[in-house]
């Protein structure tokens, strides 16, 4: 042999000695009580593999029992007999068991599926050592449990819904039924008679439509679950989701499979979030196959609610003083969408800047020159409105080509779910709201150019449009009242004394979350009245904001003169500016009850009055 293949083959010699051995994948068996497709385990499922996705040496294998639309002892013997052929010479260093009936079925046949695996159960409700005793599994025994909060669900219905008078509980009858009708028997034993309790196992879907078709404003609905009627039908998440966001009663959930379709919310328990408590005790054991048996409960909770249904029964989840996250949201499409949205408002903070210089420039006029004219005033809100209608424009072409684009984006795939289009739906919903609002912003920024008359009514609507977000996410009711057959015809600056009313509303607004600040529950309400006062229209705008002091209501229309923080004192000014000098009315402010009350009379145009 010569001397470099020598070489050659001492230098193989002495890396293959030092080579890291290639390690076996670790073996998981996933035994599912359901079927694929079944939501509640793919959910678990799916967790479980985000957790075991961290390594790379574990490998998964699942097998469906589907015991939801088959389950008889005939079927689970000519299973056992199938996984026997399925299993033989199959070698698994843990089997993970996925609900009840899984996790039953394991221990009965144990000894014919199985040599030494040790076993691990997920999302089962209650857990008996005697029962793992009885078969001689103790030692072989980890699991995880899911926890219902049901006994704090239902005090998060009595607390939103203090007038509650009968609760209905909807929770099926099936094998984890009876594993969650313990939890719900002790949670009703402590109610204490406060309401009364209709507990609902046997029914059908048609009926509970029915019964629950007609609101009751004292009434509400505890879903647990509803898999199986009283005839052993077994119904399909979509049919379950369609009844449930049927019901004309506030219907709170456990979990969150129902969260998006049709369920108000509660203390949900997060399924995916199970999975991965369940993938990380796998992890933990395939690393030391010596450890003690492991039994966790899962508290991953979470306070969510569905925004539309909570508005629909006017309800309020923010007096539970807790963290709240919403679902189908205004702002839902933002969110899901940043990256699109960024884009097209990448000039967002350009526009913003040049407002705020131009206020700025405003208030350091309006300090050097306090008692000048307002026209000092409408010249620097026509110069902000010049900007903004040019920025306005050069928006408009951009809005159009993107929805353009994400059309064709979507037509170049071509596809025909209902995502797509949705999706499609929301981005040009979304662009013409965008463009909608700048018109709205633009027109009501302009300043009036001469005297016209106008209708007190459309001036205050179209004021409302321009708050109404800012009014609605702050939880304050605002009330319109017009008196019967009020003569609502004056002569002025239209979009001024939008401005005025605007300045109003927002101190009214800030008082109120001052309010809000010292008591989570507080109410706000702001009562917007108009009416007829000789040959006057008298609008009266009024609060429960808790009123003006003493000390600031005879200074409160003063220029620079303010009770915020942060105020610059200009506001009330200009409105009496544009109420008494510029359109001849008279603008007063008192207390009112438990608010401030502001009080404007309006001359009537009667040369308009027919109009």
């Amino acid at each position: 042999m010569n001397m470099k293949v020598l070489v050659l083959t001492l230098l193989f010699v002495i890396g293959f000695s030092y080579a890291k051995p290639i390690q076996p994948k670790k073996q998981i068996l996933i035994i599912n009580s359901y079927h694929k497709g079944f939501q509640w385990s793919d959910e678990l499922i799916n967790g479980v593999e985000i957790a075991l996705g961290t390594t790379h040496n574990v490998e998964t294998t699942i097998l469906y029992m589907d015991s939801k639309r088959i389950s008889s002892l005939k079927y689970y013997k000519k299973l056992k007999d199938l996984y026997k052929v399925q299993l033989q010479n199959r070698k698994y260093d843990l089997v993970l068991l996925v609900d009840k009936v899984a996790y039953n079925f394991a221990l009965k046949n144990y000894d014919e599926l199985f040599t030494n695996e040790r076993l691990v159960f997920s999302g089962i409700e209650q857990f008996d050592p005697k029962e793992v005793e009885k078969y001689g599994l103790k030692d072989k025994t980890s699991g995880v449990m899911e926890k219902r909060a049901i006994g704090d669900i239902i005090n998060i219905i009595d607390k939103m819904m203090p007038d509650l008078k009968k609760l209905h509980i909807i929770n099926d009858y099936s094998v984890n039924g009876d594993d969650t009708d313990v939890f719900i028997q002790n949670a009703i034993s402590k109610i204490n008679n406060k309401f009364k309790i209709n507990y609902i196992r046997y029914s059908d879907i048609e009926t509970l439509k029915k019964k629950f078709a007609i609101n009751k404003k004292d009434e509400a609905i505890f879903f647990i679950r509803f898999y199986n009627s009283k005839a052993g039908v077994f119904y399909k998440n979509y049919e379950i989701a369609d009844m449930i966001d049927s019901f004309n009663l506030p219907t709170f959930s456990t979990d969150s499979l129902f969260i998006e379709k049709g369920s108000l919310g509660g203390r949900l328990v997060q399924i995916e979030e199970i999975g991965k408590t369940t993938g990380n005790l796998l992890l933990r054991l395939l690393r030391d196959e010596n450890q003690e048996p492991i039994i966790k409960v899962d508290r991953n909770y979470s306070h969510i609610f569905d925004y539309e249904k909570v508005k629909k029964f006017n309800l309020d989840p923010t007096i539970l003083d807790k963290k709240i996250s919403y679902v189908n949201t205004p702002l839902s499409f933002l969110d899901k969408n940043r990256d699109f949205v960024n884009i097209v408002f990448i000039f967002s903070p350009i526009l913003l800047l040049l407002i705020v210089v131009l206020v700025y420039n405003l208030q350091l006029q309006i300090k050097n020159a306090k008692n000048q004219e307002f026209i000092i005033q409408q010249s620097k809100l026509a110069e902000i409105g010049e900007i903004i209608s040019s920025i306005a424009h050069q928006w408009k072409e951009p809005l159009i080509e993107i929805s353009t684009l994400v059309q064709e984006y979507v037509g170049s795939e071509k596809k025909t779910k209902e995502e797509d289009k949705k999706y499609l739906d929301d981005v040009m919903f979304q662009i013409y709201y965008m463009t909608d609002t700048i018109n709205d912003f633009q027109d009501f920024i302009k300043p009036s150019s001469k005297k016209t008359s106008f209708n007190i009514k459309d001036a205050i609507v179209k004021m409302m449009n321009i708050v109404e977000h800012n009014i609605k996410y702050n939880y304050i009711d605002i009330n319109i009242n017009i008196k019967d057959d009020a003569k609502l015809i004056v002569s002025g600056y239209h979009n001024e004394l939008m401005q005025s009313l605007l300045n109003i509303v927002n101190n009214a607004k800030d008082t109120i979350l001052k309010q809000k600040e010292l008591n989570k529950k507080f109410k706000g309400q702001i009562n917007i009245d108009i009416f007829n006062s000789g040959n006057y229209v008298q609008i009266e705008i009024n609060d429960n904001g808790g009123g003006i002091k003493e000390k600031d209501i005879k200074k409160i229309f003063e220029p620079y003169y303010t009770t915020k923080e942060k105020g610059h004192g200009i506001g009330l000014y200009m409105t009496k500016i544009i109420i008494e000098d510029k359109m001849s009315g008279l603008v007063d402010v008192t207390n009112k009850n438990d608010g401030a009350n502001f009080i404007i009379k309006l001359e009537l145009d009667n040369e308009n009055i027919s109009s």
